[in-house]
C-alpha cells in the first residue's frame, strides 16, 4: 500500500514542474517579443519625428522665399504706378496744349478732324438735295387748292355774278394721272411740275361745261405749284372769259375790289394780240393763251386759259408787263358795273 501511493505522487510532481518550466519559457518569451516590438515602435516614432521636423523647415524654407519675392516685387510695382501718373500727367498736359493750338494746327496734327468736318458738310448737302430740292423745282404760290377754291368761289367777283344768276364757280377737282390726262396747254406750258414732287389734279366748272379748272400741288406741303382756268371762246361770248378772268384775279389778290378786278381783266383782255407772256404783280404771275381742241363731235374749239403761277417761277424774258393796282376813275367803276350785268 505504501509504495504505491509513493509511486503516484512522483508522476504528479514531475508534472508540476514541466508546467512551471513551460510557464517560465512562455513569460522570457513573451518579454522577449514585448522588447522587440517597444524598440520597433521607438524607432518608427523616432523616424516620424524627424520627418515631421524635415517637413516643417522646408516650409519654412519655401515661405521665406516667397516672402522675399514678394519684397522684390513691391519695387517694382511702386515704380510701376510712378511711371502710369508720370504718363497720365504728360498726356494731360499734351491735351492742354492740343487745345490751345489754332485750329490749322490742330487739324495738321491730327488729320481725324478736317475728315470729320468734311463728313458732316457731305451729310448736310445730302440731306439738303433731299429735303429742299424738291421745293426749289417746284416753286409755291403759297396757298393750297381749298384756299384758292374759297377765293375763288367766295371772291366778290363771283359773289356779284351769282346775285345776277351766274354761277361761275367750280367744284373740289379730282387729282388725275398728268400722263393719262395732258394739261389743256400741252407744249404751250411754260411751268411744269414732275410727278416724283407733285400730284396733278383736273376738273369742270360746276355748273357749266365750257371749261374748268386744272393744276398741281407739291407733295411735301399740299402748296399749289400752278393753277389754270380755261374756258370756251367764241366772237359772240367775250363777256363769259372776261368774268373768269376777272374773278381769277380777284382771287389771287383778295385784297382788290371787284371793279379792280374787273379793270385788270379787262385790260389783258383787250390788250391780248397771242403773246404769250405773262403780267406780274406782287407774287404771281398770269397771262391769257388760246389754245385748240379737237370736239368730241369733231370740229375745232378754242379755249382761252388763265395761266397762274408763282413769280419765282419765270425768268425775266417771260415778263410782258408789271402792273400796279388799276386806278379806277368815277366813270370807270359805272362802266365796270353796268359791263358786268350785260
Amino acid at each position: 500500500m505504501s509504495k504505491s501511493k509513493n509511486k503516484s505522487i512522483k508522476p504528479q510532481e514531475n508534472e508540476i514542474k514541466e508546467i512551471e518550466e513551460l510557464e517560465a519559457d512562455a513569460e522570457e518569451t513573451i518579454e522577449a517579443s514585448v522588447e522587440e516590438n517597444a524598440e520597433e515602435i521607438t524607432e518608427e516614432a523616432e523616424e516620424t519625428v524627424s520627418e515631421d521636423i524635415e517637413a516643417a523647415e522646408e516650409d519654412e524654407t519655401v515661405e521665406s522665399a516667397e516672402d522675399e519675392a514678394e519684397e522684390e516685387k513691391e519695387p517694382v510695382k511702386v515704380s510701376k504706378k510712378k511711371a502710369e501718373v508720370k504718363k497720365a500727367s504728360s498726356s494731360s498736359k499734351e491735351d492742354e496744349e492740343f487745345r490751345q493750338l489754332p485750329f490749322v494746327e490742330k487739324c495738321r496734327k491730327d488729320p481725324v478732324i478736317p475728315v470729320c468736318i468734311l463728313l458732316a458738310i457731305l451729310a448736310l448737302i445730302v440731306a439738303g438735295i433731299y429735303f429742299m430740292l424738291p421745293n426749289l423745282l417746284t416753286p409755291s404760290m403759297g396757298m393750297t387748292l381749298s384756299e384758292f377754291q374759297s377765293r375763288y368761289n367766295d371772291g366778290q367777283v363771283s359773289a356779284s355774278l351769282i346775285n345776277s344768276g351766274v354761277d361761275i364757280t367750280f367744284r373740289t377737282p379730282e387729282y388725275v394721272d398728268i400722263t393719262a390726262q395732258p394739261s389743256i396747254l400741252g407744249d404751250k406750258a411754260v411751268v411744269t411740275a414732275k410727278t416724283a414732287y407733285a400730284d396733278f389734279f383736273s376738273g369742270p366748272f360746276k355748273y357749266y361745261s365750257i371749261g374748268g379748272v386744272e393744276g398741281a400741288t407739291r407733295k411735301s406741303d399740299k402748296a399749289l405749284s400752278y393753277i389754270r382756268v380755261y374756258v370756251n371762246y367764241s366772237d359772240e361770248d367775250f363777256n363769259s372769259v372776261w368774268m373768269y378772268a376777272s374773278n381769277t384775279i380777284s382771287a389771287l389778290y383778295p385784297n382788290l375790289t371787284r371793279y379792280q378786278a374787273m379793270d385788270l381783266g379787262m385790260k389783258i383782255m383787250g390788250e391780248y394780240d397771242g403773246d404769250e407772256r405773262f403780267y406780274v404783280k406782287g407774287d404771281y404771275a398770269f397771262r391769257l393763251v388760246a389754245v385748240k381742241k379737237t370736239a368730241d363731235g369733231g370740229g375745232e374749239l378754242v379755249y382761252i386759259v388763265i395761266d397762274c403761277v408763282p413769280r419765282s417761277a419765270i425768268k425775266d424774258s417771260q415778263i410782258r408787263e408789271e402792273v400796279a393796282d388799276p386806278v379806277i376813275g368815277e366813270g370807270e367803276e359805272t362802266t365796270a358795273a353796268s359791263t358786268s350785268t350785260t
